[in-house]
């Protein structure tokens, strides 16, 4: 019986570009064996090819979730944009009981989340139309923003660019203003780092924080005045939480939406709106009406939009058809990644497949102090899938996520470490892999650490829109390609044929199916 390991070097992305090129420049013997030694195949993974608007970047989530379907899966960024242009995002269950509320005399709306255009969390363009819908049919109700600083997914010193964009649109409805501002590292935090998020949320829900009358001023201020928690110089990413002039707190009746739509940053914020149970809820929130622009978790019902793993498109994935085949399979990542191993790649189904074991190594560091520590937690990840070899999964998806997380500080240095210190944990990984008789895939999910410097020569902390290499070792079956380019979801079909396994109908991405595979 064939068995198949998939390592995802996250943010690994493939250039030949040298200036800024933290993967060209690292040491990475065992890479560079790779590209001398291997076939590999060059996957595309942005824009319209993983299911996205043209010209976007990918991301994690979207990678693991085209790797894990085997199709390009239309994303919730481009689901939205479709139900916002035919009203039925204004016509769901969830906001037709949000325009009940807002008829209520003295209810006011608040609108939080991500402000940037690059559409890895959330769009700005999905906030300006909800204000836009709701001036329209409520005109003399306040709109209150709460904009999350990004620089992460955009550039590290980019906030300005994009509150002018939202102080026009505030303008255009004579009710609209803006509360509060934060960056992403206080609302946005996945660790379970609870007090960050509490000072977001005391900062929206009771007016707690930093008094500014001019906002624009303050984060100029910030630039200049203050560091991130890693002693870097300040960025959009770590702005403190500012109150606006007077805004005195959410109110008694008032509703809030979250226009963040990816689950894995919105899934602690949202318990401390609606989860008595969470580190961080806030006891005046249990008279807010707080809603979703998705299903960020099982238990959370007050969402906009449909959730993908039901719908029917999404049937037959690489997990569910390993499952089915009474094959056992282990997921495995460090916290930052686990939900992209398991829930992402399961199509964002959050339980686990039959015969599906998903273990998550704890992260032990902030991210903010990651550019310090490029190890990260990769050694752990490492030492706990090895220990795991002999319990005989057939299927085995691990994510070393240091390439992608050290490419978000933007420290040029640091990230050629975390390549190094990836490029060894996957050699060691591979090289036991082998030993048990796996073949072994090592791909990723898109690009980050090879394009560390923008156009105008300066840090570049987002993702990228180069391809990932593709590589695939075997003592048993000679891999051939037969072409030198594919896409992400092309990887699912191949996976399936070298575990013998039928490939299902809805697995459309068969770029790879003239691969000549032969045992040796």
């Amino acid at each position: 019986m064939n068995k198949v390991m998939l390592i995802i070097r996250d943010g690994w992305g493939y250039s030949e570009q040298s200036e800024g090129n933290a993967i060209l420049h690292a040491a990475r013997p065992f890479d560079r064996y790779l590209l001398a030694s291997t076939s590999g195949i060059l996957l595309a993974c942005h824009g319209e090819q993983v299911g996205l608007p043209p010209g976007f970047q990918g991301s994690s989530e979207v990678g693991h979730l085209n790797m894990g379907a085997g199709r390009i899966v239309e994303q919730e960024v481009t689901r939205i944009f479709s139900a916002m242009a035919d009203e039925s995002l204004f016509d769901s269950a969830g906001f037709r009981r949000i325009r009940s509320q807002l008829e209520r005399p003295g209810c006011r709306l608040h609108l939080f989340g991500l402000l940037q255009d690059e559409g890895v969390h959330a769009h700005q363009e999905h906030l300006f139309q909800i204000m836009r819908y709701v001036g329209m049919r409520f005109p003399d109700l306040v709109q209150i923003i709460h904009p999350i600083a990004d620089g992460r997914d955009t550039p590290p010193r980019s906030f300005i660019s994009f509150y002018h964009k939202l102080l026009d649109t505030c303008r255009e409805l004579r009710t609209a203003r803006i509360g509060t501002v934060h960056g992403r590292y206080y609302g946005m935090d996945r660790s379970k780092n609870w007090n960050l998020v509490t000072l977001a949320v005391r900062a929206m829900i009771h007016g707690e924080g930093r008094r500014v009358d001019d906002i624009e001023a303050a984060v100029r201020e910030a630039y200049q005045d203050e560091t991130t928690p890693d002693h870097a110089p300040m960025s959009d990413e770590y702005l403190k939480p500012m109150i606006v002039q007077n805004y005195d707190g959410m109110r008694p009746g008032d509703v809030v939406i979250n226009f963040n739509y990816r689950q894995d940053r919105a899934i602690q914020i949202s318990k401390s709106f609606v989860d008595p149970e969470c580190p961080s809820f806030d006891p005046a929130a249990h008279e807010i009406h707080y809603y979703g622009l998705t299903r960020y978790y099982d238990a959370f019902r007050n969402y906009l939009v449909e959730p993908m793993s039901d719908d029917a498109s999404m049937r037959n994935l690489l997990g569910e058809v390993v499952s089915k085949a009474g094959y056992r399979q282990l997921r495995i990542a460090e916290t930052q990644k686990f939900r992209h191993v398991t829930s992402f790649f399961n199509g964002k189904r959050t339980a686990a497949y039959d015969r599906e074991d998903q273990i998550e190594i704890p992260s032990e560091f902030d991210p903010a102090v990651f550019a310090s520590h490029p190890e990260m937690n990769a050694g752990d990840v490492t030492r706990e899938l090895l220990s795991r070899l002999s319990l005989g999964y057939e299927f085995i998806v691990v994510n070393y996520a240091n390439c992608d997380m050290v490419g978000h500080t933007g420290d040029y240095d640091a990230a050629k470490a975390a390549a190094d210190i990836v490029d060894a944990n996957v050699r060691e990984t591979t090289r036991k892999a082998i030993e048990a008789g796996y073949t072994v895939l090592i791909t990723a999910d898109h690009g980050n650490s090879e394009e560390m410097i923008d156009a105008r020569g300066e840090p570049k902390t987002s993702h990228t829109i180069n391809p990932v290499k593709l590589h695939v070792l075997s003592e048993n079956l000679d891999v051939q390609f037969r072409r030198d380019h594919a896409i992400l979801s092309d990887i699912t079909a191949l996976i399936l044929r070298i575990l013998d396994l039928p490939v299902p109908d809805e697995m459309v991405s068969r770029g790879l199916e003239e691969t000549a595979i032969r045992r040796k």
